[in-house]
């Protein structure tokens, strides 16, 4: 004991003992802060104000913010959350109530299909550990953002494994030589956006554009599709309008929260609900739906309508 607190009396130091308690009793029960309260490392967006989760620095403090209070990312959580058990559902019945709908599906059919549920899983489970995650720690926050980034990555090269599998079903060459473009693309996008310096919030604008780029590189293929079978039969029969808008749901969803619209147009407004983030989520749910649903009509018409077999 120091000579300031030799010098106070008694029952004014259990007083100051009293007090301590009861400030440290105040911020457990204030669960969430705002933007000018919380530390530099959690600042990610300055038009959300209020809702923010004091930093726990333990996985339980996290864990418990997922069902024990309403924050501002709640909804990040659990709309990822959610989805991704969903997708894990059909990953687990894709072979025994898909694929054994038609007889000339092969094990590859059902791996590329697969392929796709289990980065949409991966993307999904990656992005609501990211966002649980973040009242953790600053090391513990920046590994799980680099975790989510990965997920973005690994869900769009997926997105192409079925789509260009069954665009060059009858032409094997074509088949491999996109896919390992896409997936060395893939590469290359999670490279980028994994360097330190990307992580930043001030980079969000340049990780967007990578991720657009890559998924706009389906150009390529797509293109090389519609000269081989023509517009006709990648509309009607191969699920094309489904891989559009998805595609097209992808890029509106990025796009807002690269802008962070609504909330920069009335901050403090969608702090807990609608903002950007959170469309951006729902956004990315309904565009792996919608391609799921292009992948099984690619399925029908290949094993439903071509009974597997290639034109001579």
């Amino acid at each position: 004991m120091d000579l300031r607190q030799r010098n106070i009396p008694e029952h004014l130091s259990h007083t100051l003992d009293e007090v301590k308690a009861v400030e440290h009793e105040a911020i457990e029960f204030v669960k969430t802060f705002t933007w000018s309260q919380i530390e530099e490392w959690q600042r990610d967006n300055e038009y959300i104000i209020r809702g923010y989760r004091r930093a726990q620095n333990s996985w339980k403090g996290c864990f418990h913010s997922v069902f024990g209070y309403l924050h501002n990312e709640t909804v990040n959580i659990h709309s990822h959350l959610w989805a991704a058990i969903f997708f894990l559902f059909l990953l687990l019945i894709n072979s025994a109530l898909v694929m054994s709908r038609y007889p000339t599906a092969t094990l590859i059919d059902s791996v590329m299909c697969s392929v796709f549920l289990a980065s949409a899983v991966f993307c999904l489970m990656s992005s609501s550990i990211y966002h649980m995650s973040g009242c953790h720690s600053e090391h513990v926050s920046r590994r799980c953002n680099a975790l989510d980034y990965v997920g973005i990555v690994v869900l769009i090269v997926g997105s192409f494994f079925p789509a260009v599998y069954y665009a060059f079903y009858c032409d094997p060459h074509l088949e491999r030589f996109y896919i390992s473009v896409v997936s060395l693309s893939g590469l290359g996008a999670a490279y980028i956006v994994l360097n330190p310096e990307y992580q930043k919030s001030s980079h969000r604008g340049a990780r967007t554009k990578v991720f657009i780029a890559l998924g706009l590189s389906a150009i390529v293929p797509i293109t090389h599709a519609l000269l081989s079978h023509g517009l006709y039969t990648l509309r009607t029969e191969m699920g094309f309008d489904y891989v559009v808008l998805s595609g097209g749901l992808y890029i509106l969803g990025a796009l807002l929260y690269a802008n962070r619209v609504p909330e920069r147009f009335s901050p403090g407004t969608f702090d807990y609900f609608f903002a950007s983030h959170q469309i951006f989520h729902a956004m990315v749910v309904l565009a792996a739906l919608v391609h799921y649903v292009s992948v099984l009509a690619e399925i029908e018409y290949r094993h439903g309508q071509q009974a597997g077999l290639c034109p001579v």
